[in-house]
């Protein structure tokens, strides 16, 4: 390991048994557990919030987040002598959500809900709540419109077109008319009641609540398997095992709070459901689930589950692909995003037999 990182860890009150490389980060075996370290990028502000908000968690007895790890000196970040930043976070043993397996979604459904009770009334200080307060959804819709509308103006005018262009120049009217069809709607719903309400009572929304961030917890017995390797270990030899927690039943850890912020939690809904239904093609089943499954622990009101409607009918995926587009080499189109424009233009049909269930509870 390099000097400087080894720098970085006496900075804390560990006695490490174990380093292994993960995907962009360390996992260390301790005398404290497992905890998963690596370099911090971001900016002190940011960080300052998400331990806020994973520190509330904490004292209210919900232990499975990724806590901070803080330094000898009380702090979040540590820092070498070349000014390299490090955070430390508590880690679980385990493995990431099985987005094809309906008992774990289901049960992942149920601890976004656990979350979202918990995550209000979070004591910000002024200036955390003047910074992190989620967009206004309205001028995003908006904007997001233009963008379709220019990029398709763009490909229109190009005289040779690629496979990405031509797709994307047959599936961009039923994109664009959903996206139209969402932002009016947004306009007549009850969106400013909703977020004032969300500031008002200092809501939490984790932003990034994807099959990448909910671990599903293994007990000893599992943990200790040889064949078993935690997500995102590159080393797959034998694990010595210092400190495992018992747990007789499953659980889930919830980690990576970096895009935490003030704002509506269906939001958070939203983009768990529409994961998990781009990976099962739509099926009904998956997302009938997943919001009663929600509901059970934290009831929707109807407010929210149409504020969930118009979130799911604008297309998002398709926006992102654009984007994605426009702002990378438009000479080249690689196969794997022509597959995703291909995949979310014939599924359309199937999400939108979902969206009309959805509509008929509203």
């Amino acid at each position: 390991m390099e000097d400087r990182i080894q720098e970085a860890l006496k900075k804390y009150h560990l006695k490490i048994y174990n380093i292994y490389r993960a995907r962009g980060a360390f996992l260390l075996e301790t005398d404290c557990g497992l905890k998963l370290f690596k370099c911090f990028e971001g900016t002190r502000n940011r960080a300052l919030f998400e331990d806020k908000v994973k520190e509330h968690l904490y004292r209210i007895g919900h232990n499975n987040i990724d806590l901070f790890v803080r330094t000898i000196d009380n702090e979040i970040i540590a820092e070498d002598s070349a000014g390299y930043k490090y955070i430390m976070k508590n880690w679980f043993w385990g493995e990431e959500c099985n987005l094809k397996e309906l008992s774990q979604i289901e049960a992942a459904a149920a601890n976004l809900a656990k979350l979202h009770n918990l995550l209000r009334d979070v004591p910000f200080t002024k200036e955390q709540m003047e910074y992190s307060v989620s967009d206004n959804l309205y001028e995003t819709f908006n904007k997001r419109n233009r963008e379709l509308k220019r990029v398709r103006a763009y490909i229109r005018d190009k005289r040779q077109k690629n496979e990405f262009e031509i797709s994307y120049m047959n599936y961009y009217k039923d994109f664009y008319e959903q996206g139209l069809l969402a932002t009016k709607r947004l306009a007549s719903s009850s969106y400013p009641s909703l977020i004032n309400e969300a500031v008002k009572h200092r809501m939490v929304c984790h932003g990034n609540y994807n099959y990448h961030n909910i671990i599903m917890i293994k007990n000893k017995a599992e943990a200790i398997n040889k064949t078993y390797v935690p997500p995102g270990w590159i080393n797959k030899h034998p694990l010595t095992i210092t400190d495992l927690n018992e747990c007789g039943k499953s659980m889930i850890a919830t980690t990576n709070f970096e895009k935490a912020h003030i704002g509506l939690q269906i939001t958070d809904l939203y983009q768990f459901i529409r994961k998990v239904m781009e990976k099962n093609d739509w099926d009904i089943l998956y997302g009938s689930n997943i919001i009663e499954a929600y509901d059970r622990v934290k009831p929707i009101s109807k407010g929210e589950l149409n504020m969930l409607y118009i979130l799911l009918l604008y297309p998002e995926k398709f926006w992102k692909i654009t984007n994605y587009y426009y702002n990378g080499k438009k000479s080249w189109v690689s196969t794997r995003t022509i597959q995703k424009l291909n995949s979310i233009g014939e599924q359309n049909c199937k999400k939108e037999v979902f969206l009309q269930k959805l509509e008929s509870i509203l």
